[in-house]
């Protein structure tokens, strides 16, 4: 277990570049470190203030590649290191949780791994949608999940003592969009943006079929 410690963030935060993740705010992900620069990044880490920013890869990186120069998405999310289990020859098991949306301001040269100064997102989770668009947005949820055979888990997901940031962010996280979808809910600023994107990607995924009574 990583300690429990109170650390001042810096200006300037290490970068873990993923293909095809995207993490969320409140959110959990476990990660596989293998490769001896992120390795490195990990030991800093884990060594002082637990935080790093993933980010999503604009494109996959090229075979043999492990996506050192590959460029990212600018909203990514911060990332605090909740768990840390050592491996042999250097690997590491972490779980993260996710802190904050980000803007990454710039990269910064001098390590290894990839680092950047960033800005935290301010999200606005006191702005509500209004009851008529939350309940056609429960009734895609719905009406998706039983396209897709998985309406037992949504029941499990629905049932969370979650407020609405957290519980709209677990089924972004959840869910079976694609990572550049998955991006564009992480780039919401308020609760009813976020909402009425993951709207979108329930109707889209629905092939535009009308939900019944709406």
């Amino acid at each position: 277990m990583v300690a429990n410690k109170v650390f001042m963030l810096p200006a300037i935060l290490p970068l873990f570049p993923l293909p095809q993740v995207v993490l969320f705010p409140r959110t959990f992900l476990p990660l596989h470190v293998f490769e001896p620069r992120y390795q490195e990044l990990t030991v800093e880490v884990l060594n002082s203030h637990h935080h790093l920013v993933l980010t999503l890869m604009r494109e996959a990186p090229d075979p043999g590649s492990l996506g050192e120069a590959a460029p990212v998405f600018q909203t990514g999310c911060m990332a605090e290191v909740v768990r840390a289990e050592p491996l042999t020859a250097g690997r590491w098991n972490l779980l993260v949780q996710g802190k904050d949306a980000v803007q990454i301001v710039q990269e910064v040269p001098g390590k290894a791994f990839r680092q950047a100064q960033i800005d935290i997102l301010p999200f606005d989770s006191s702005l509500l949608w209004s009851g008529p668009h939350r309940r056609r947005l429960m009734d895609s949820l719905h009406a998706y999940a039983a396209s897709e055979g998985i309406e037992s888990q949504l029941k499990e997901l629905l049932d969370l003592p979650l407020e609405d940031m957290d519980r709209l962010n677990t089924l972004a996280m959840a869910l079976d969009f694609e990572p550049t979808e998955r991006q564009f809910l992480l780039e919401s600023r308020d609760l009813p943006t976020l909402a009425d994107r993951m709207l979108q990607l329930l109707e889209f995924a629905m092939g535009g079929r009308a939900i019944p009574g709406l």
